[in-house]
């Protein structure tokens, strides 16, 4: 910005140095053109000072939300559980019901809607923890316990 400023006094100084009459009509106009020109560089360099202000305020911003998101990290240590039902929290909900399936990988306890037993489009089920397919319900599969199918109860 510095550079834009010591061009434009540079400018002033040849129009200057033109002698021009200061009544002409070329001498209004070019003393009118420099004006402008140094209005727009001010508004550049204010431009530039907001812009650097926005800058550091989303950089505060973020930093806050980093912060936060460390603080609200949930520390789960799996061998206070007494049951396996309680690793799947899910299951509690008594509008739905549920299959719960174990992982042969990682061995989590994996739950989804006894629905997708039944249904007719062929659907994985994938282990959140490690990404492996735990249930597909192509037949290909055992069906799960406590699903309808298994507890007799075919639709």
């Amino acid at each position: 910005m510095d550079d834009l400023r010591e061009r434009i006094a540079y400018l002033q100084g040849l129009a200057e140095g033109l002698k021009l009459e200061e009544g002409k009509d070329e001498s209004r106009i070019l003393k009118q053109v420099i004006d402008i020109i140094g209005d727009m560089a001010d508004e550049v360099d204010d431009l530039q000072i907001a812009v650097e202000d926005l800058e550091d305020y989303l950089d505060s911003f973020d930093d806050d939300l980093f912060d936060e998101d460390d603080e609200d990290e949930i520390d789960l240590d799996l061998d206070d559980v007494e049951d396996d039902e309680d690793l799947c929290c899910c299951c509690e909900d008594d509008d739905i019901d549920y299959v719960e399936v174990e992982c042969p990988q990682c061995h989590d306890i994996i739950c989804f809607e006894s629905d997708i037993v039944d249904d007719e489009d062929i659907i994985e089920v994938t282990c959140p923890n490690c990404s492996r397919v735990v249930y597909i319900n192509d037949g290909s599969m055992p069906v799960p316990e406590g699903s309808k199918k298994d507890e007799g109860e075919d639709s």
